[in-house]
């Protein structure tokens, strides 16, 4: 079997981008008449809910689990994610203003986010079945599936893993592997933006998106025994640090900027600092001779970095109109529509824009094949 692993980081809607990409492994692994690509499947927020559908797939041949995912996603609307009525925002806004404004004097409210994420829920369950995950275990089509999300209360990311018998778990700093069967709940947790979306309970405990404070989003895959990665983000990659567009310095930033900023950094920045660092380290490994690398505790993980090539967050700001009247009006408290597009390219869910970002990453993924075919066979 293949020690080839998937990752697939978060982004809320930004998640049809991975789709696109998939399409484009799975047309290049059916061309190399390979079946089962992956030995290892990870993934934290969108990622986790794109896992989801992938290691659910009955069969779970590349081919129907890559058709399963496009169909959620071309047929993806607003309404099957959050709830954005005038009366379910103005509840969660309202409920926010009391707190505030009431202090110490009035106990807080348990309903402690924006949007009411119930018909996600139901999207998961209707459409995944989690008994096939084993299933496709004891088949031998892969050998284990990861989901990752933030323990509120511990802060630290736990990664839960449903795989063969010998999967290792692991205890590091602020990183936990736990065995268990992979569940909706699971996967609603990893995928749970915070303040946007209500924590999420496993087992009795408050889980929120998986890639808070998720430093390592390669880690799982390379614990549980990937000795080769593919890892697929929703950002386009910065030429330099720092790099940005160009902005008006002569006033302070929009509300929408610093969210847009938060957002950016807490959801994914994690996956590039991951990318960097495995680079670094197996630049390093290159100057150990061989005899000596059998004594290192680290082995080299060969890995492509796909990303957009094109900035999701521009496309986002052409296709504001698409959002929910509702989610129109509050960002638009928050600043221009222009500036509140990274927030927007979070909670676009509609076909359209789903459609530009699934043709975006098809074209990606095919711009490597080379790559990903040596990647496929090289082990």
């Amino acid at each position: 079997m293949s020690s080839l692993g998937l990752v697939l980081s978060g982004g809320g809607a930004r998640g049809a981008y991975q789709a696109g990409v998939i399409n484009a492994l799975a047309e290049i692994s059916r061309q190399e008449g390979i079946a089962y690509p992956f030995s290892y499947y990870t993934g934290v927020s969108a990622g986790a809910i794109n896992t989801a559908f992938l290691t659910t797939a009955d069969n779970c041949h590349i081919g129907n689990a890559t058709a399963k995912l496009t169909e959620l996603w071309t047929g993806i609307s607003a309404e099957q994610v959050y709830v954005s009525d005038i009366f379910s925002l103005s509840k969660g806004g309202l409920q926010w203003l009391m707190d505030l404004s009431m202090g110490g004097m009035k106990k807080s409210s348990p309903h402690r986010s924006l949007l009411e994420t119930k018909p996600l829920h139901e999207l998961i369950r209707k459409n995944c079945d989690f008994n096939n995950i084993q299933k496709n275990i004891d088949a031998k089509r892969f050998r284990a599936v990861a989901i990752s999300a933030l323990d509120y209360f511990t802060t630290s990311t736990v990664t839960f893993i449903q795989g063969e018998d010998n999967i290792p778990t692991w205890t590091r700093v602020r990183k936990v592997g736990l065995t268990e069967k992979i569940t909706a709940d699971h996967v609603i947790a990893s995928a749970s933006i915070p303040l946007l979306f209500p924590p999420t309970t496993v087992d009795g405990r408050f889980f929120g998106d998986g890639s808070i404070r998720n430093q390592s989003p390669c880690a799982p895959a390379i614990y549980m025994g990937a000795r080769k990665l593919i890892a697929i983000g929703v950002r386009k990659k910065q030429d330099i640090c720092f790099a940005s567009k160009h902005v008006n310095t002569h006033e302070p930033p929009s509300i929408a900027r610093v969210v847009s900023v938060i957002l950016n950094t807490v959801m994914m920045d994690g996956l590039e600092a991951d990318i960097e660092r495995l680079e670094r380290i197996n630049l390093n490994l290159q100057k150990i001779s061989a005899s000596e690398l059998e004594h290192v505790s680290v082995k080299p993980i060969r890995h492509l970095w796909i990303s957009p090539s094109i900035d999701l967050g521009e496309i986002a700001s052409m296709k504001t109109e698409n959002l929910p009247p509702m989610i129109r009006y509050l960002l638009r408290g928050l600043g221009t529509l222009q500036e509140a597009s990274e927030i927007a390219s979070f909670l676009l869910f509609e076909k359209s824009y789903s459609a530009d970002l699934i043709e975006i990453g098809y074209k990606d993924g095919i711009n490597v094949r080379e790559q990903v075919v040596r990647l496929l066979h090289d082990d």
